[in-house]
């Protein structure tokens, strides 16, 4: 994949946030919705982009469907996510704030495990 390509993934804000929020582990559809506060619509066709360019991965557990990051994630993704992060923009922030809605949304899984799909629930230990 050409660096022109990563970086037009990233260029993309939502795209971004996903990516952001995935390498911390993964997530279902739903709960990426919730973080980032978009529609399904929005999700599915960002999440489809990512998964024809081969930077994420997912699979069906009963209703539920479940994106990871493809590991090994690329380099020039990681470094830019890690830059960003680090980053004092306010642009940049919100990947910090996505962050922390995401382990407020697991915290939540563990009191309700029936949001919990098993693949989420094995990266925190609430199942």
């Amino acid at each position: 994949m050409e660096a022109s390509d990563l970086f037009k993934c990233i260029a993309d804000t939502q795209r971004l946030r996903i990516l952001n929020l995935l390498e911390a582990g993964p997530l279902c559809v739903c709960h990426l919705q919730e973080i980032l506060d978009v529609s399904q619509v929005k999700m599915s066709k960002q999440l489809s982009i990512m998964k024809q360019m081969a930077l994420v991965e997912s699979h069906r557990e009963g209703t539920w469907m479940i994106y990871s990051i493809k590991e090994p994630i690329h380099g020039l993704i990681q470094n830019n996510l890690n830059y960003l992060r680090e980053a004092d923009y306010s642009e940049c922030n919100q990947l910090q704030e996505d962050l922390l809605k995401r382990g407020k949304l697991i915290l939540r899984i563990t009191d309700n495990q029936e949001d919990c799909p098993s693949s989420i629930c094995q990266q925190i230990d609430c199942c």
